[in-house]
């Protein structure tokens, strides 16, 4: 995974609530093996009319919004099963940071995981950047991940949550196995104490 520090982009209101992953991406393609080629699939459903043409209508199939990289999200977004689909598709589109008030706690770790940002901003901000985002000559924002800041030509600065750990997660580019090899010196010390304190528990290979 790639270090991201922050990232300036346009930015699509997209103000629904209670999205679930099934929405991001729908069942029937999970069976797409290519994590980098499933943006065809983002919000299918929303994106696409019963015949498969664009739906004319739909925030992303907008100019400027079909080059976003940013998304403005409704409350509760990515709620559902663990669907890691969901941010894959969201990132094969070119989505590299999301703003919502709230995002479901798997979802949000998939996310980051899979290095996008998942900045928390409060339900009154979020009102204010969905409304600026809805004009296209607003719709530019900066996600500054090291300050943990928004920053639009409108509403100036915006704070954002984020924790410590999720952000120098992000900072430095590591995943959890990532995080979890970097203990590798400790988890080895641990082993080799307990077999030595109970070495008729240790049924494995001797610790060296």
């Amino acid at each position: 995974m790639e270090p991201i520090s922050g990232h300036s982009g346009i930015a699509a209101p997209f103000p629904m609530s209670d999205v679930n992953t099934d929405l991001i991406y729908p069942q029937q393609f999970l069976r797409k093996p290519d994590r980098n080629a499933m943006a065809p699939f983002l919000f299918h459903s929303l994106r696409y009319r019963s015949d498969g043409t664009p739906n004319p209508d739909f925030i992303l199939n907008k100019e400027p919004y079909d080059e976003a990289t940013i998304l403005i999200a409704g409350r509760n977004f990515g709620s559902g099963s663990s669907r890691e689909h969901a941010p894959w598709a969201l990132k094969s589109f070119g989505i590299r940071c999301l703003i919502s008030s709230m995002f479901a706690d798997i979802f949000k770790a998939n996310c980051i995981n899979n290095g996008i940002v998942p900045a928390t901003i409060s339900e009154e901000a979020l009102a204010e950047c969905l409304r600026a985002a809805a004009n296209p000559q607003e719709a530019h924002f900066t996600v500054d991940l090291e300050r943990r800041e928004l920053r639009n030509r409108r509403l100036g600065t915006v704070p954002f949550e984020i924790s410590d750990s999720d952000r120098d997660r992000l900072l430095k580019g590591n995943d959890f196995i990532d995080d979890t090899l970097a203990e590798l010196p400790a988890i080895e010390n641990h082993e080799k104490a307990s077999a030595e304190a109970v070495p008729w528990l240790n049924l494995g290979s001797p610790v060296k």
